[in-house]
């Protein structure tokens, strides 16, 4: 029986379990959020280092990648043509080819997963038929990473009835806490770095492993976007206390002054973008402005060599009686003065000239 079925319980303190209910609520959103976040610089950790992170997750296909061979991310999501109504997202499956043809092509495809009780290997074999269907080959290797450690994670897919089997299918399971960081520490392979907080940190100080793991991190990568970004994930993992983020400081001092210098210079990069589009926006509205103020100044002119086209007509014509009527041509519209123009070719006095308009 839950709560909600127990009278006493309702009885006791109705508010209780909306309240509880509540606070489950927030944190569990929190999560969700830091989750997609994660995975996003996840999915660009191996998109940006396709070659480290074959060579991390499978080394017996890594043991294959020559210069020569072109590493390619394929279309992400799968057309829903192909899949019914519903799209099913990829992580990020990796196109290998050797363009001299000495070696078939194959797929790579990586798979990353938060929270193991979610991962589905049924659903991963559907994702690598449709794939092979999609690319129109065999030659696809199923990798899933594990960021966290899981209870029963299957290994492999044996379907069977009686002695017959009808399918059987596995796939490269990575288990990152199962490692171990002291093997993989300080090498000169971005994406172990990163994902080294991740590891067991049986034998080392966390807080040598965070300030060893941003180390080889700024020494490996120069975009400062891709430093702040990989920083986020390499600290989310390791979730330092109070006490292990003073020794970081202090042990780490050069790491964590450098870090702070990239903020800096993200926020000066953020505001010169805000200063370029404010300029761009200036010029633009300036152009029309300008644009504006010169069709205005245009017509201006136009109206004024329309005016004394009319007063030299009507003076020449009508001589000093066309004085009297020379403010009316001040006034006049373009359209007005055009009329009046060619009225002075047919009126006898220059009244008529306005008459007949």
């Amino acid at each position: 029986m839950t709560d909600s079925d127990d009278p006493k319980a309702r009885a006791s303190s109705p508010a209780t379990g909306a309240a509880k209910a509540e606070r489950r609520k927030i944190p569990a959103r929190k999560k969700r959020r830091q989750r997609h976040s994660h995975d996003q610089y996840f999915k660009s950790l191996i998109i940006q280092y396709p070659r480290e992170a074959i060579r991390l997750f499978d080394p017996k296909r890594g043991a294959l990648l020559d210069e020569s061979a072109v590493i390619t991310p394929i279309r992400q999501e799968l057309p829903a043509d192909r899949l019914g109504e519903r799209f099913h997202e990829l992580d990020v499956p990796l196109e290998i080819r050797w363009p001299d043809g000495r070696r078939k092509a194959i797929i790579i495809m990586i798979e990353q997963q938060t929270v193991p009780s979610r991962f589905r290997l049924k659903k991963m074999a559907i994702y690598y038929l449709l794939l092979s269907e999609l690319c129109k080959t065999d030659a696809i290797v199923p990798v899933t990473v594990f960021l966290h450690r899981g209870r029963d994670i299957p290994e492999q897919l044996d379907m069977m009835v009686d002695d017959d089997r009808f399918m059987w299918f596995r796939y490269v399971s990575v288990v990152l806490p199962d490692w171990q960081a002291i093997d993989h520490i300080d090498t000169d392979n971005v994406v172990e770095q990163v994902l080294l907080t991740t590891m067991s940190g049986k034998g080392l100080d966390r807080v040598d492993i965070v300030g060893r793991a941003i180390r080889n991190l700024i020494r490996l990568e120069k975009d400062i976007d891709n430093v702040l970004n990989f920083e986020k994930f390499i600290r989310a993992y390791a979730q330092l206390d109070a006490e292990e983020e003073r020794r970081y400081k202090e042990i780490y001092a050069q790491e964590d002054a450098h870090m702070m210098s990239v903020r800096e210079e993200l926020e000066r990069k953020s505001e010169r973008r805000g200063e370029r589009r404010g300029e761009r926006r200036g010029r633009r509205i300036g152009r029309e402005e300008g644009r504006e103020e010169g069709r205005a100044e245009g017509r201006e002119e136009g109206r004024q060599n329309a005016r004394q086209t009319l007063i030299s007509l009507l003076t020449a014509k009508f001589g000093a009686s066309a004085a009297g009527v020379l403010d009316r041509v001040e006034a006049g519209s373009q359209e007005q003065l055009a009329r009046w123009t060619l009225a002075v070719l047919t009126a006898n006095t220059p009244e008529e000239v306005f008459r007949l308009q």
